[in-house]
């Protein structure tokens, strides 16, 4: 697998990606972030499967789970007894 990296492949983009998520506002973060120097279309796959994935939640009552649920108020109101 070494030898499909390129060379001038920076694992430091992992860190800067992972800072670029924390940074985003609530329910602006994606489920996912490619980082993918190979270019090997792991995105494409993960793009496809998402797709799949959100159509079968919705077939079966549970889209949902597709988005983020803010419990800020909730997790603050248990903190503050």
């Amino acid at each position: 697998m070494a030898n499909l990296e390129p060379e001038d492949a920076d694992p430091a983009e992992v860190a800067r990606s992972i800072v670029d998520v924390v940074n985003m506002a609530y329910g602006k973060r994606p489920f996912r972030v490619h980082i993918d120097p190979v270019n090997d279309g792991a995105e494409v796959v993960n793009m496809v499967a998402d797709r799949v994935r959100s159509e079968m939640y919705r077939n079966i009552d549970l889209e949902t789970l597709l988005t983020p649920k803010d419990n800020s108020q909730q997790h603050n109101n248990a903190h503050s007894k």
